[in-house]
């Protein structure tokens, strides 16, 4: 799974989120795994 389908998935696609797998930042593309912990984080301010 990618991490665009999972934001698909929980209706949050086209939103402004900062995504971590395992600690280290994301895109869309990353490759999700079974084990692998997700952290999806909104944008207070600033930049990422």
């Amino acid at each position: 799974m990618l991490v665009k389908d999972l934001l698909k998935e929980l209706n949050l696609e086209g939103k402004c989120f900062g995504i971590l797998v395992n600690g280290k930042r994301a895109d869309e593309d990353t490759v999700i795994r079974e084990t692998d912990a997700v952290t999806i984080l909104p944008h207070i301010a600033g930049g990422f």
